[in-house]
């Protein structure tokens, strides 16, 4: 499918030239008068059903999102693979549809395909072998099941916003709008998080039952929000060994603990009619109430786990915690819409019980980049997963009671570059490509041998329908 979207992206230059012609000013035609190449989804208006039942507050959306991935060099060794995700999902405006003022509700399902492994999806667990993994859009492993069932309820104006039910921590938090381009997992929820919460946390392709508040004061701009889900989205005790499976199906957990995380944001410039360039500022921390997380070095008795006397056992930490910053901001504005933006990201977590102790990630996205291509969007982006001092140190000792010849883990990084093609309003497509350094954070294949940096490939298709 991603060769013949690509094909048909060749073909099809006059949507981009037809709305750099129009202008941004132009009235914009009825949907049911708009070509199949300038709809706004696939299947168009539905014969005006689709607008009827958003008078009433029912927003029905379906996207498809499918991948080919190639590790063509390093890592563990070369291969290709195809992955799928199918995403519908229903939003409803209760004071529409029932007359409940400030109450919405989402509806959301994932069903996600590929030859994802045991560990993971195939080009990142079964060929290159590095912990940020090199896409984030489909479910590990395949499965179909309940993504988001939640109710939000706002009051006074929208000053309080109140949320429970399923629902999943990186749609709120730790995020950063500019580093959604990249494919990458890490740009998304970042992989210090990923790699150091058990499960990942209630991030993609999990979610978790939690409840979320958040208060948006005077001045405008500014927002404090906190948010409690269960500790284990996969249902598992709240363990962060790397042992721990991701569930094939729906889990509603309650086991493992509490996971608490709480954000202030300011965010500047965001009305179209703002003087200034828009710009997002955030400050965070999140903390854990497991019971079970697992030194990185030492043993139940205070031994090195590489000790021969060792028990085996790694120490079990009570709690854990992590802080973060992130900061999105645009660099330079065109006429109509395009320029110039940038992200980076900080966040820090204790090294005794964590394997990724610091995360840092930063990138640049141009839209419009090509005369004539005005919805098009080109981006380069870095990420670097700091290995932690235990861990290093648990490599050392090992070292020292006779494997000489295991290397140290340092760190894991990755340098990406991305351009996503708006072939139609409907339809995306994205060539990538990524460079792994250090993938696993420096050890050895299971053949002995030293995993080297890796080169992916990559091309991501999107429908909406």
């Amino acid at each position: 499918m991603a060769a013949m979207l690509w094909v048909i992206a060749l073909h099809q230059p006059g949507y981009a030239q037809q709305q750099s012609q129009t202008g941004p000013a132009a009235e914009p035609a009825p949907e049911d008068a708009k070509s199949f190449w300038e709809r706004d989804t696939l299947t168009g208006n539905w014969d005006g059903l689709r607008d009827t039942l958003v008078a009433r507050g029912v927003t029905v959306t379906a996207t498809y999102t499918g991948e080919v991935f190639a590790n063509v060099r390093g890592g563990m060794k070369r291969g290709a693979s195809y992955d799928g995700l199918f995403q519908p999902q229903v939003d409803v405006d209760l004071d529409k549809l029932l007359g409940w003022r400030g109450a919405s509700f989402r509806a959301t399902m994932i069903q996600g395909h590929g030859p994802a492994i045991s560990s993971g999806p195939a080009i990142s667990a079964g060929w290159v072998g590095n912990q940020l993994g090199a896409s984030g859009s489909v479910a590990v492993p395949p499965a179909t099941r309940l993504f988001n069932l939640w109710l939000q309820q706002n009051f006074f104006d929208d000053v309080l916003s109140t949320r429970a039910g399923i629902m999943n921590v990186d749609a709120e938090f730790i995020t950063s709008v500019t580093a959604a381009l990249f494919m990458n997992s890490t740009f998304g929820w970042p992989g210090s998080a990923g790699i150091d919460l058990p499960g990942g946390g209630p991030a993609f392709p999990l979610s978790g039952p939690g409840i979320r508040v958040k208060v948006s004061p005077a001045p405008e701009g500014f927002y404090l929000q906190g948010a409690m889900f269960s500790g284990d989205p996969t249902g598992h005790d709240g363990s962060n060994s790397p042992r721990t499976g991701i569930p094939s199906g729906t889990v509603v957990s309650f086991k493992g603990g509490s996971f608490l995380i709480a954000e202030l944001g300011h965010a500047v410039n965001q009305a179209k009619d703002a003087k200034g360039p828009p710009a997002a500022y955030k400050l965070g921390g999140w903390y854990h109430t497991g019971d079970q997380f697992q030194d990185q070095r030492f043993d139940s008795a205070g031994l090195s786990l590489a000790n021969p006397a060792s028990t085996g056992a790694p120490r079990d930490h009570i709690g854990n915690w992590g802080i973060y910053g992130v900061a999105d901001a645009a660099l330079y504005r065109t006429e109509d819409g395009g320029g110039l933006s940038a992200f980076a990201r900080l966040t820090g977590s204790p090294a005794d019980r964590n394997l990724v102790s610091f995360y840092g990630d930063t990138g640049l996205t141009y839209k419009g980049p090509i005369p004539g291509r005005r919805d098009d969007t080109a981006g380069i982006a870095f990420a670097f997963a700091l290995i932690g001092n235990n861990a290093r140190s648990l490599d050392q000792d090992m070292q020292h009671f006779g494997n000489s010849w295991l290397p140290i883990r340092d760190h894991e990084a990755v340098l990406e570059l991305s351009y996503q093609i708006q072939v139609t309003p409907w339809m995306t497509l994205q060539p990538d490509l990524q460079r792994i350094f250090h993938p696993g954070g420096y050890v050895l294949n299971p053949d002995g041998s030293i995993r080297h940096d890796a080169l992916v490939l990559g091309l991501r298709s999107a429908l909406t329908f």
